[in-house]
């Protein structure tokens, strides 16, 4: 059974049958971790706000029928940056990383255009064994892999602005 269909036969939401089976041993593959992170964005399970030494960043997701994806804004001293992180994306053991608005604070120049240049995060687990453990790695270890394709995506922007 999905976890749609747990839902609708005991009646529980999605997000509370997920909270009941997260430290149950499960076979999470990228297919199954999209599907989860769907969910696991709607709950407080997931941090969605971050600080790092030079600046912070916030994930938020936009779900429709269609899929999904995780949206991220970066923002420091010297730059904003906002853009698409979305793990498994579409089921697939990776994380592209693309950028959608970049602003350099200093100049007040700014560039409005998705790029999809393919960038994507050096570590994605092809594995869980449990939704805790996906829950643990969306919050301690993706943020932290973000940073290096953010980095390189605000060269990208700084050298085309």
């Amino acid at each position: 059974m999905d976890f749609n269909e747990i839902s609708e036969l005991t009646g529980l939401r999605e997000s509370q049958v997920i909270y009941l089976l997260k430290d149950n041993e499960i076979s999470i593959s990228c297919d199954l971790a999209y599907i989860l992170i769907q969910i696991l964005y709607k709950t407080s399970l997931i941090n969605k706000g971050f600080n790092f030494n030079n600046g912070q960043m916030e994930l938020v997701t936009n779900w429709d029928s269609f899929g999904g994806f995780v949206v991220f804004e970066y923002d420091d001293k010297d730059y904003k940056l906002m853009g698409m992180a979305t793990p498994y994306w579409d089921g697939n053991c990776s994380t592209p990383v693309d950028g959608s608005y970049f602003e350099d604070k200093e100049t007040g120049q700014y560039i409005d255009v998705y790029d999809n240049s393919g960038i994507r995060t050096d570590y994605t687990p092809s594995k869980f064994n449990s939704i805790q453990e996906l829950i643990d790695f969306l919050n301690n270890e993706y943020p932290k892999l973000l940073i290096s394709p953010i980095r390189e995506l605000i060269e990208y922007y700084k050298n085309n602005i």
